[in-house]
């Protein structure tokens, strides 16, 4: 009778030993990693929808307490990850980061939209004041940043680079910036660049008026326009430097790091006007005085006639 009993409590323990052995070894179904994105107040019951948990899972989590609170957050979930494992991640609430890439933003409000759609909070509100700060690059971020934070960390980005970066330099860090989303707007063409800079930088030095065509057709709210025409020219905005001396009051758009370079390090030159060139190769050719610059606008838009370039 005692060896039956031994023989039946070896085997019940074997079998609540396996038990235990597989439901600690169960894993996820999924073939391939999935990012699963879970705003406040999500469910336990969502939650499970969301992975189509397994009653192993559903145990588990019960077990561990999930099922009390689910906390908000973006994470990946491996291919065929542990169950127990993703449990824990996910009381614990330990995110995958997301990047970010912030590119060439002409408008705050680009930005805005861009952030609202890849974060949980969608009240992101840059503004044209604060639009300078943002440095494009590609950033890691966890999905429950609140705006606040996003600043704060953009502010900081922002320090770095400029730290020790512009010497003794006539411009403020907002100016120069300014400047460089102009040049950014001019060409694709990092070489000329600081030839460019150096162009607008002799026209205020000067007291000339910037007449930069990137900034009209940001006036007139069209990027496309090829050619700027008179009716284009007069569009009222503190942004078109053909009506209005000095600097836009913003970046017309973001620049990047080759543009920004360009302008701390433009060479000095006595070129006042460039043009693109006829070759339509994204050159430009420069000049000192209006009569060569004159030759050299009619050599491009002879091209553009020639090409069938209307607007």
């Amino acid at each position: 009778m005692k060896k039956a009993l031994i023989i039946t409590l070896s085997m019940l323990l074997v079998a609540v030993v396996g038990a235990a052995f597989y439901t600690l070894n169960q894993h996820t179904a999924n073939d391939t990693p999935r990012r699963i994105n879970l705003d406040e107040g999500t469910s336990y019951q969502a939650l499970c929808d969301t992975l189509d948990a397994s009653p192993t899972f559903r145990l588990m989590a019960h077990t561990l307490g999930l099922d009390k609170h689910v906390r908000e957050g973006s994470y990946i979930v491996e291919a065929h990850m542990n169950e127990l494992a993703l449990i824990r991640k996910l009381r614990n609430g330990q995110q995958d980061p997301i990047r970010l890439t912030i590119g060439k933003f002409r408008l705050p409000q680009q930005l805005n939209e861009y952030l609202n759609s890849k974060l949980m909070h969608n009240d992101f509100n840059v503004t044209l004041d604060s639009f300078y700060l943002i440095r494009p690059n590609t950033y890691e971020f966890y999905w429950t940043v609140t705006p606040e934070r996003f600043m704060a960390r953009m502010t900081d980005e922002f320090n770095a680079f400029w730290k020790d970066k512009t010497g003794n330099f006539d411009y403020n860090l907002k100016d120069i910036i300014i400047i460089a989303s102009i040049v950014e707007e001019e060409t694709n063409n990092n070489a000329e660049k600081p030839l460019i800079a150096s162009v607008y930088l002799n026209r205020l030095s000067r007291g000339m008026p910037l007449q930069a065509d990137p900034t009209v057709k940001y006036a007139v709210g069209d990027f496309t326009l090829r050619r700027i025409l008179n009716k284009h020219l007069g569009t009222e905005s503190p942004f078109n430097t053909y009506l209005h001396a000095g600097l836009p009051p913003a970046p017309i758009c973001l620049p990047s790091e080759a543009s920004v370079n360009a302008v701390i390090g433009a060479p000095q030159t006595n070129y006042i006007y460039f043009c693109a060139s006829e070759k339509m190769d994204g050159t430009h050719r420069f000049a000192a005085t209006l009569a060569e610059h004159n030759a050299n606008a009619a050599r491009y838009h002879r091209a553009l006639e020639r090409m069938g370039v209307r607007r």
